[in-house]
């Protein structure tokens, strides 16, 4: 039972064969075994009766797997490159063997999903520029502004018009506005009476923006409209990069800041937002999934004693660290910029300026990094998974 050569990470497979365990059955080929369980296969068939055909989706309802599911044959078709198996509870399946090897589990090392980003620090030579008719107007300028976005959390759009709205319009293009409880178009100018430190001339030290959300937004749009005060320069940093460099460096602070929550409260005379969560918060992977900094916005900490020490000792640490020059870029932005960050990631300020030097106002805009990453994924035609049999034979 052969299949003519097909890949496996880039590596040539040039012959498979199968065989049947109680629970599970190995696909035998030139670079190794590759083992499925049977469960996971029946579940994953993509044929007209598990799949609804129109949509990909799942029809075969997993808790209906019989609890003895296991396959009665099988064979490896030298024709189609696929593997045939019938089942004992009367069905049928294909599987393209590509499509198998590609979703291999049973190396005994789980694949880190996602794509692995870009971390820097103040030697970045540059925030990832591009021309907004660019980004606007061309499949490839917008693929490489998502790319960057993705890459690097931050990238400036030169050029976008400077009219009263243009950020959200600019955002509908590469994805969808999330609403919060503050305006949907946010206005951000010298402003006596205003809630936020935003409203104010002094400096603004790097942050995220709305952690008081249980789910803050993932991506910030900062349209500079009018910029043409003295001083204001923006300021980002990689908070991702520090995260990876305080777990090196500091394993104890990396700890205690991925274990105890802090509250942080925006609000206003008709609004309030409020959240408690730790600043790091990880996903399976041990990876970054969250970070949240906003010294502005931190409540009292609630702790146990004997954690109050270690907390700040590890908060003033990174705080330390995030406001250092040796991860902060500091750059001069124009009226027309567009900056974005992936606020989950890189957090963004701005130096002191004189509101009475020159006029700045910026607006800016909220959304989801997921659906920027999706807008890619759109543009590149990649967003269809590929079927379980790999389609007609």
């Amino acid at each position: 039972m052969t299949v003519q050569p097909t890949t496996r990470e880039g590596v040539p497979v040039d012959a498979v064969t199968v065989e049947l365990h109680d629970d599970y059955l190995d696909l035998r080929h030139s670079v190794g075994t590759s083992s499925f369980h049977y469960v996971w296969l029946r579940d994953n068939c993509g044929c007209s009766e598990c799949r609804v055909s129109q949509s990909g989706e799942r029809a075969l309802f997993t808790a209906n797997i019989p609890d003895d599911i296991a396959a009665t044959s099988a064979v490896v078709s030298e024709a189609d490159r696929r593997l045939h198996l019938e089942w004992n509870d009367g069905h049928s399946t294909r599987y393209s063997v590509p499509w198998l090897l590609e979703r291999d589990y049973s190396s005994g090392t789980r694949t880190r999903s996602g794509h692995e980003p870009t971390l820097w620090d103040a030697t970045l030579a540059a925030v990832p520029t591009f021309d907004h008719a660019d980004v606007v107007d061309t499949v490839d300028g917008q693929i490489a502004y998502l790319d960057a976005v993705r890459d690097y959390g931050v990238a400036v759009v030169a050029g976008t018009p400077s009219v009263h709205g243009e950020v959200e319009r600019f955002a509908e293009t590469v994805g969808h506005v999330r609403e919060t409880a503050f305006e949907r178009i946010h206005n951000v100018r010298h402003d006596p009476e205003g809630y936020n430190v935003a409203h104010t001339p002094v400096e603004l030290k790097p942050h995220t923006d709305l952690p008081s959300y249980s789910w803050p937004p993932s991506i910030q749009l900062l349209h500079f409209v009018v910029n043409e005060a003295s001083g204001g320069e923006s300021t980002v940093t990689d908070g991702w990069a520090i995260i990876e460099d305080l777990r090196r460096e500091d394993p104890e602070a990396f700890e205690v800041l991925t274990r105890l929550p802090v509250t942080f409260q925006l609000f206003s005379q008709d609004e309030d937002t409020y959240a408690t969560a730790p600043v790091i918060q990880l996903d399976p992977d041990g990876r970054v999934r969250t970070f949240r900094f906003s010294n502005q916005l931190a409540q009292p900490i609630h702790a146990s004693f004997a954690d109050v020490e270690a907390f700040y000792r590890a908060y003033r640490t990174l705080g330390r660290r995030i406001d250092s020059d040796r991860y902060k870029v500091i750059f001069k932005t124009s009226s027309g910029d567009l900056l974005t960050v992936h606020s989950h990631r890189v957090l963004h300020g701005r130096l002191a300026f004189d509101p009475a030097s020159g006029g700045r106002h910026l607006q800016d805009v909220y959304m989801d990094f997921d659906d920027l990453m999706a807008r890619r994924r759109v543009l590149l035609g990649h967003h269809i998974p590929e079927p379980a049999d790999g389609g007609e034979a």
